[in-house]
């Protein structure tokens, strides 16, 4: 299914505030994935056709575009107008503007995803909003129902204990592994920690710090839904992670679900019509993935880069990005097309669900690897999970809180009173 939409003229003027946006060139970080930067040319394509501001979009790799933004901000480089990103770029949050007044001036959040423009989810400095949000994604628990019918288990599951309870009659069930993730991205094993863990991240006295016991009990779940991945398991690509489930030989997928779901709806894969996205476990959250708009404090024609921002992140494309892009909407608006609902009714209620809890843990990139780099050595029996921990708040307590992630933590809930 397709659509297409171009801009009309009397959109285009309700985007056009100045002059100088119409005559302005925006250039644009993105990341080169196929879909964010693909969309981008297009609705760029369009915007100039109609009027707008010439926008380049210069994409990059993932780890490329995180280095690129911040040493482009703390050079005084000033290449970018708008930039893509997230909570990880923490620390240079000074060198953006504050979008407060644009969107109060123009409703913006009118008819987004409710909570999304809060701390916690998108992105704030000193009380005022810096990041505008674009494509939303939660990581998700995906079930091949057959398999799960052959061994007797519902589709729903409480918690990671509860996964770990029934994987042996799974396993036994049907001869195929229980669980396939992509173990070989380290970084991934959050996923598991940020859902099963109900604490806080941050202690009463704004320093990064576990509830040892609490954090102990689900590294130690972690450790036990490792035992039950496939054979030569603990170092599978995303792509091989997928395929195992795809080719029904995992009855589970914890994975981001806008990386599979459209393989898993294609002739000729065996999980095809035997899958469904249920409610991700656990009493934590399920990790948000919300991509951010950022526009640095270097940029003086602000009009401009807001036009490209409206174009690109508002609801006018966020549809049709979904459909020919795949990326997730953030707009109320997508998920109440009622001949898209019934496509996607497999998939499409646990996703809202997901959104809904979904937050962002307040770490730093650096104390987010430390946690996720000592997971992937208990869960592979290289440490113990209270040693693991112990170590993790050992090192924490040496990292500074960068100010704009405190902020976020007292929002969100996940920093101690």
């Amino acid at each position: 299914m397709s659509k297409t939409i171009t801009i009309s003229a009397s959109v285009l003027s309700g985007m056009m505030l100045s002059g100088a946006a119409l005559a302005q060139s925006v250039e644009f970080s993105v990341m080169e994935s196929g879909t964010y930067d693909v969309a981008a040319r297009q609705i760029a394509d369009e915007l100039s056709a109609a009027g707008g501001p010439h926008v380049i979009v210069s994409a990059f790799p993932w780890e490329v575009l995180r280095q690129t933004n911040t040493t482009d901000l703390i050079s005084g480089t000033n290449r970018f107008d708008v930039m893509s990103g997230g909570y990880y770029l923490a620390d240079v949050y000074p060198y953006f503007q504050g979008l407060d007044d644009l969107i109060a001036r123009d409703d913006f959040a009118d008819g987004m995803i409710p909570n999304l423009m809060s701390p916690g989810r998108s992105e704030f400095r000193d009380g005022e909003q810096i990041g505008i949000p674009y494509g939303i994604d939660s990581y998700g628990l995906i079930v091949n129902t057959d398999l799960l019918a052959a061994a007797g288990i519902g589709t729903e599951f409480a918690d990671w204990a509860a996964v770990i309870a029934a994987c042996p009659q799974i396993e036994e069930a049907t001869g195929v592994a229980c669980l396939s993730h992509p173990t070989g991205s380290p970084e991934q094993i959050g996923a598991f920690f940020f859902s099963g863990y109900s604490g806080t991240y941050i202690d009463a006295g704004g320093n990064y710090a576990l509830d040892a016991d609490a954090a102990t009990a689900v590294a130690g779940e972690i450790a036990a839904l490792w035992s039950f991945l496939p054979e030569n398991g603990t170092a599978m690509s995303f792509d091989e992670a997928h395929a195992a489930f795809a080719n029904g030989e995992a009855a589970l997928l914890v994975t981001w679900p806008s990386f599979t779901i459209d393989t898993l709806d294609t002739d000729g894969v065996a999980a095809k019509g035997h899958w469904q996205l249920v409610n991700f476990p656990g009493d934590g959250f399920p990790w948000l993935s919300l991509w951010q708009l950022f526009v640095p404090a270097a940029v003086e024609d602000r009009e401009a880069a807001w036009t490209w921002i409206k174009a690109f992140a508002g609801p006018e494309h966020a549809t049709r990005n979904l459909i020919e892009h795949n990326f997730g909407s953030v707009w109320v608006s997508t998920y109440e097309d009622e001949a898209l609902a019934a496509e996607r009714a497999h998939f499409w209620p646990a996703q809202i669900e997901g959104f809904s809890r979904a937050k962002n843990p307040p770490l730093s990139g650096e104390a987010q690897d430390f946690l996720t780099n000592t997971l992937q050595e208990i869960a592979n029996g290289r440490i113990s999970a209270a040693d693991g921990i112990a170590m993790v708040n050992e090192t924490w307590g040496t990292l500074p809180v960068p100010p704009a992630l405190l902020e976020a933590a007292n929002g969100s809930g996940l920093a101690a009173d």
